[in-house]
């Protein structure tokens, strides 16, 4: 009997094509616009690992849902890091203001302190606090002899910044403006500090927020598949967050893996492994260790358990790392 010719072509074609990397669940969108939005994260409730996670793509602009409509301009698996367009935080009638930011709460997010950088624009002082009196970092310029023009840089008399000691769900600013300056507004924020522009008039500035994950929402043992929890690629691990009350807070993270894709899916990772579990084998790794111990690349072993014969074929992944991958969550 003769196939259909176009019966031919489908097998042809999947014959020939190789499999894709993924960033998303199956059956959601990985992309807003021109951002990428990949798991834990999800375009859609059905698509994220929990409510906090949810985004909602409107008119190619992607918005965190739970935060009255975060709109957000990235997201970094590496760094376990968010960035979102917060608002400035402006004291324009020269007699000091003090106001708040916005209260992360509950949510598994925190603003990072190894990603952004305090900085006030404007004459005076502007200081960080917590929720109580304490002040966590600020800085001061004298500025009553420079000139306008001066202001588009930080390292002039009318800009200055520094960094935040510990991460925070909410703080305060207080502004204090100088005395005898009325030359515009004053500004003060947390931003970014690979995205900040000096001297930018935008009312919103870039910020980066820890996502963190708790034991409820990834599986240890990712072979186990019962729900839609996190299912790393590789084993998981634990890093530990300074909060700055003594008491760490603990999150899961998935190993940053050699190749395109997602590590926060199991099947995340476009590589020799992927295929081997895709096929509903497993993958065994053995590390190949340089000769100052120094880890240059896995060897993969694809096993197949099934109950007549076991087959192992090796499989070379043969990728060097980067520093990438040594990168810890915190920074250091």
């Amino acid at each position: 009997m003769k196939l259909p010719q176009a019966l031919i072509l489908v097998i042809l074609f999947s014959s020939t094509t190789t499999s894709i990397a993924s960033y998303s669940k199956d059956g959601c969108e990985d992309m807003c616009g021109k951002v990428r939005i990949p798991f834990p994260f999800g375009i859609g409730t059905k698509c994220s690992v929990n409510r906090w996670y949810t985004v909602d793509c409107n008119s190619s602009t992607p918005y965190l849902s739970a935060f009255n409509h975060l709109q957000v301009l990235g997201v970094n698996l590496e760094l376990q890091t968010i960035t979102v367009n917060t608002p400035k935080y402006y004291d324009c009638q020269n007699l000091g203001s003090q106001t708040r930011s916005i209260d992360l709460g509950k949510s598994p997010f925190l603003f990072s302190k190894s990603h952004n950088k305090f900085v006030f624009e404007g004459c005076g002082s502007a200081r960080i606090m917590d929720h109580g009196s304490h002040v966590l970092t600020g800085c001061s310029n004298n500025c009553l002899n420079d000139t306008l023009s001066d202001r588009n840089s930080c390292f002039g008399n009318s800009c200055c910044q520094n960094t935040i000691p510990r991460y925070l769900k909410s703080y305060n600013i207080n502004i204090t403006r100088q005395g005898g300056d009325d030359r515009g507004c004053g500004s003060a924020f947390l931003v970014d500090e690979t995205s900040y522009v000096e001297g930018d008039n935008n009312s919103y500035i870039p910020t980066s927020l820890l996502w963190t994950l708790s034991d409820a929402d990834i599986y240890v043992y990712p072979m186990i598949d019962r729900g839609d929890k996190v299912r790393c690629y590789s084993q998981p691990s634990i890093v530990e967050v300074d909060l700055g009350d003594g008491t760490p807070l603990k999150s899961w993270k998935c190993s940053i893996w050699p190749g395109e894709g997602n590590p926060y899916l199991f099947y995340g990772i476009n590589d020799d492994c992927a295929k081997c579990r895709r096929s509903g084998n497993e993958c065994h790794y053995d590390e190949i260790y340089d000769p100052d111990g120094v880890l240059i690349k896995w060897n993969a072993t694809c096993v197949d358990y099934g109950w007549l014969n076991v087959k192992e074929n090796k499989i070379s992944l043969g990728v060097i790392l980067g520093n990438a991958y040594s990168r810890s969550l915190l920074g250091t």
